[in-house]
């Protein structure tokens, strides 16, 4: 039981960052394809979409493990896995063909933007929010002490 536990929250987590990077995906998809008035997406970039971004929510759970020191070498191996996914599955499935260089040069801005959040976002922020939930237990567990 400990174990199907285990890969069901596994799977949960790994489903929710899926989710939001597909979202990100699409988002911009929409935002690019409006202003080269196109008003569709084309269901195989959608899943072609959907599929990069679950595999790169994979390599993340498997590269930063629950409870796993942040390191520079994981890091790095997280950064060059989702610039080999988003920018190779964008080559390769041709999610943005037809815009400008420039445009493509703010799209892998806006992924790198978009990484750098997510690895501010898992180091700093939620480790702030645990610390002061933990904080928050202790003064309500000392309460009932006294």
């Amino acid at each position: 039981m400990k174990t199907y536990l285990r890969i069901y929250r596994w799977s949960m987590q790994m489903k929710l960052r899926m989710g939001l990077y597909t979202f990100t995906a699409i988002f911009l998809k929409m935002v690019c394809n409006l202003l080269m008035g196109v008003d569709s997406i084309p269901i195989r970039e959608l899943l072609t979409m959907w599929l990069t971004c679950l595999l790169f929510a994979v390599l993340e759970s498997a590269i930063f493990p629950e409870n796993s020191e942040c390191t520079g070498a994981r890091t790095a191996l997280w950064l060059a896995a989702g610039n080999l996914c988003f920018i190779g599955g964008a080559v390769l499935f041709g999610w943005f063909a037809g815009i400008p260089v420039w445009g493509g040069v703010i799209l892998v801005l806006f992924l790198e933007l978009g990484l750098g959040l997510m690895w501010f976002g898992d180091r700093f922020v939620l480790k702030m929010d645990s610390a002061e939930l933990t904080k928050q237990l202790r003064q309500y567990q000392g309460r009932g002490k006294a």
